[in-house]
């Protein structure tokens, strides 16, 4: 009975490393996902859910997995601690936040990301071999900013513009790290953002997991229309 107890503690300790393995290599590439700033996260959330359940509160759809959070147009309710200190390339996942606000005329504006916990430039060194597009991250002011423009149909980069307002003729799609107001010394804000003319069309592409229900009305001088695949199965 010792050998069998002893011989099952050391296939149990042998197990620990290569699973953790698994574990950081499927946040890994949910976090690639996350960094496209498009339906690619959602989806990348739905094949590792057996991880990210580990980490976060997760609403699953048909095709595509979300972090949850209470209320996206409240400051004091729209994002969540993970739990058991999820990873990429060493860095430490603190929580997951999602935003929306509706300022009219000077467009609207969705934040997604997480909090990291370490300081801006630890984070852009650490994070960048897992970004998408990393050769367009460019240092802007206090930030690291990767920023495209939607023009007939695709995603064109474009020099980030500190202080732009794109109103709603105009859809943007930034990558932003940044330190965190509430820690900007110890802590940074890695965002996906869609800003300017955001509409339900280009909510159902890029974002799958905002419902109908939540979409904003329609934009009656808006010009971008995103154009793509049909909406992924909540």
């Amino acid at each position: 009975m010792k050998a069998t107890t002893c011989t099952l503690a050391l296939a149990a300790c042998l197990l620990l490393p290569a699973t953790s393995q698994a574990d950081d290599t499927a946040v890994e590439q949910t976090f690639r996902a996350f960094s496209q700033c498009d339906a690619a996260f959602f989806a990348s959330l739905h094949t590792h859910a057996a991880t990210w359940q580990n980490h976060a509160s997760l609403t699953q759809g048909k095709n595509i997995s979300w972090i949850s959070v209470p209320n996206r147009a409240l400051a004091n309710a729209n994002s969540q601690p993970l739990l058991d200190a999820p990873q990429v390339g060493g860095l430490t996942l603190l929580s997951y936040f999602d935003t929306f606000d509706d300022l009219a005329e000077l467009g609207r504006y969705l934040f997604w990301g997480f909090i990291v916990d370490a300081p801006k430039e630890q984070v852009a060194r650490g994070l960048r071999p897992y970004i998408a597009r990393q050769e367009q991250l460019q240092s802007v002011d206090d930030s690291y900013v990767r920023a495209e423009e939607r023009l007939d149909g695709r995603w064109e980069s474009v020099a980030p513009e500190p202080g732009k307002v794109p109103g709603t003729r105009v859809l943007e799609r930034v990558l932003i790290l940044e330190p965190y107001e509430d820690a900007p010394r110890t802590q940074t804000r890695v965002s996906c953002t869609l800003q300017g003319a955001v509409d339900g069309p280009v909510l159902e592409e890029l974002r799958p997991d905002i419902p109908p229900a939540e979409y904003p009305l329609p934009l009656p001088f808006s010009r971008m229309r995103a154009t793509g695949p049909s909406r992924t199965d909540r």
